[in-house]
């Protein structure tokens, strides 16, 4: 299996120091997982220069470039797919790249940070998004994985720091941080059963491949 990420999901994870721990929660080496090329240079630049919005910390912006490294291909072109993703309210141009690379390859899961992405996939027509059932991985499982593999206390140290970047991470982890392990993965399994249930069948992915 191949791993897609888009540059949300990217960013997010390095925030909360789980890139690192991608394919150990996943199952996927960096060899087999590629993101857009345009990350790459966003990261560099924010390196010296924070653009406030997807890099709020200079490590994080360090380890999405060490990460960039380690992957053999960056997507930069575009597919036959590719128009039907464009000009769809709520899929920005990087997650119609990501969309349309993934229609073309069975093979392969998408890993995304971006709702609104999600929900737009969910209410287009049957017959497009019909190859993407089970396909999905919202950054909400790789963070279920780590409550797994890790626990909550290992989960909170890294997370609660930056977790306001993410409005439903931020909700699951508590206002002050200080949820409890049950509530964390009952939030977390309410939060991805309502992705689920966008449409049928599903375009959420059930389980991690390494769980």
């Amino acid at each position: 299996m191949r791993l897609l990420i888009d540059v949300d999901a990217m960013c997010k994870l390095a925030h909360w120091h789980l890139l690192s721990e991608l394919p150990q929660l996943t199952g996927v080496p960096w060899g087999s997982s590629c993101s857009l090329a345009s990350l790459k240079y966003r990261a560099l630049k924010a390196q010296s220069k924070l653009d406030g919005r997807l890099f709020r910390s200079p490590e994080a912006a360090a380890e999405v470039v060490r990460v960039v490294a380690l992957m053999p291909q960056l997507l930069q072109h575009s597919t036959e797919m590719l128009p039907e993703f464009q000009d769809i309210s709520g899929i920005d141009a990087g997650e119609a790249v990501l969309l349309s690379a993934l229609a073309s390859a069975p093979d392969t899961v998408l890993l995304t940070g971006d709702k609104r992405a999600v929900r737009a996939l969910a209410a287009m027509d049957g017959w497009v998004r019909k190859g993407f059932s089970r396909r999905i991985v919202p950054v909400e499982l790789v963070i279920l994985g780590a409550l797994d593999q890790f626990g909550l206390e290992w989960l909170r140290a890294r997370v609660c720091p930056w977790k306001a970047i993410d409005v439903a991470v931020s909700v699951v982890m508590g206002s002050r941080c200080d949820a409890s392990e049950a509530s964390v993965r009952q939030a977390l399994t309410a939060y991805l059963g309502e992705l689920t249930a966008l449409c049928d069948p599903s375009l959420i992915l059930e389980n991690l491949p390494a769980a």
